[in-house]
Parts: structure tokens; C-alpha cells; sequence
């Protein structure tokens, strides 16, 4: 009878000193305080990787201004002036050097091979517009007729884009970005048929373009990320 009265007079309490009641109550907030950590440990990881709004948007308005200069420019025969083509290759060098920064900068959260797999990556963007310049003065020293030079260098430079696009989504799962370097593949490869100078036209519009569209929506979709 004793052993009774005295675990009557514990309250139902447990080896902790809590009762049932109290432990119930707790429970909530652990699994509102685990939630919380889960959401806050998915933020940094998304922080920690490249955001495609950035090089969206980035590379969009290189190709909307750069290839725009180029088909307003361009003379009878197709060829743009001078100045423009330099605007253009100037603001291909600082969408490259902006997405290396980018790359290397996000990447620097991440350890082991997360870590190693964002600096080439974003080395990657270097060697293809690298090889790229390559190609088309070889085309030109070849005697390739300017025209020539200047589809392949425009269809070759939407092939790096777009295949480092498609990469890119593939290594982080984002799916955006994988649809968006297949679209800049096609243009880039559609591009080089309508010749000079509606090859420009093109590249500014469908590709440039098509990327500040899809940059626009990647900044909406990591904006709410961030909210929720």
C-alpha cells in the first residue's frame, strides 16, 4: 500500500522530475526548434552553391547589350563596327571574370569534394570561352571568311554557355538552369543559319534575352527560399 501512496503522491511524475504534462508540452517546441534548424541548415547549403539568378542575369544583359551593339552597328556586308565588337568581347570578359568571382566566392562555404567541384566548375566558364577565342582565330589564320569566323565564334560561345549551363544543373539539380542551357545550345546552334547580321539579332534577343527572363524568375523562386 505504500508503494501505491507514494507513486500517487509522485503525480505521475518520471526519473527526470518532469511530469507527463510537462514533457507533452515540451515537445512541440522541439520539433518547431528542429524544423527551424533543418530550414536554416538548407539556407546555407543554397547559399553555399552558384545562383543561377546571378549568372542569368548576369550573362543575360551581357548578350542583350553586346550582341545589340553588334546587329545595330553592323554595315551592309554584316560586319559590326569596331567599337561595338570591342564592347561586346570586353563585356564577355567581365561576364566571365564576374562568374568565376561568383563561383569561387559561394563556393568557399563548402569542404572536401563540394568544395572542389564549385572551383572547377566556375574555372570551367575560363577554359571554355578560352578555347573558344582559340578556335576562331585558328579559323581566321586558317582563311576563313570573316563571315565564317563570326558564326562559329557566336555559335561556339552559346555552346559554352549553354553546356555549362546544362552542367551546372545536372551537378546541383536545378532544373531551371539545365533548360535554360538547352534553350542557349539551340539558339546558339539556330544562330548560326540565319547569318550576319540577324545571327546578332538573334543572339541578343532569344538568348540574352531568354536568360533575363529566366534570371528574373530564379531571383522571384530564391527569394521566397529565403522567406520561408
Amino acid at each position: 500500500m505504500s508503494g501505491d501512496t507514494g507513486g500517487s503522491a509522485d503525480g505521475g511524475r518520471s526519473g527526470d522530475g518532469r511530469s507527463d504534462d510537462e514533457r507533452s508540452d515540451d515537445a512541440p517546441l522541439d520539433a518547431a526548434q528542429a524544423l527551424a534548424v533543418m530550414a536554416a541548415a538548407r539556407r546555407s547549403a543554397g547559399a553555399a552553391y552558384p545562383s543561377g539568378a546571378f549568372l542569368f542575369l548576369l550573362w543575360g544583359a551581357v548578350w542583350l547589350v553586346g550582341y545589340g551593339l553588334m546587329w545595330l552597328s553592323a554595315g551592309d556586308d554584316g560586319t559590326p563596327s569596331g567599337i561595338a565588337a570591342g564592347v561586346a568581347i570586353t563585356l564577355g570578359v567581365l561576364g566571365t571574370v564576374g562568374t568565376l568571382w561568383h563561383v569561387l566566392h559561394r563556393s568557399r562555404g563548402l569542404v572536401g569534394s563540394s568544395a572542389r567541384t564549385g572551383a572547377l566548375y566556375g574555372w570551367s566558364w575560363a577554359i571554355g570561352f578560352v578555347t573558344q577565342a582559340l578556335i576562331v582565330t585558328a579559323l581566321a589564320d586558317a582563311g576563313a571568311p570573316p563571315e565564317v569566323s563570326a558564326l562559329a565564334g557566336n555559335a561556339l560561345a552559346a555552346l559554352v554557355v549553354g553546356l555549362l549551363y546544362l552542367a551546372g544543373g545536372a551537378l546541383w539539380d536545378d532544373l531551371p538552369m539545365y533548360l535554360l542551357g538547352a534553350w542557349i545550345a539551340v539558339v546558339g546552334g539556330a544562330s548560326a543559319h540565319v547569318g550576319l547580321p540577324g545571327t546578332y539579332l538573334t543572339m541578343s534577343l532569344a538568348g540574352g534575352g531568354g536568360m533575363l527572363v529566366a534570371g528574373t524568375y530564379a531571383a522571384v523562386r530564391e527569394w521566397r527560399r529565403r522567406r520561408a
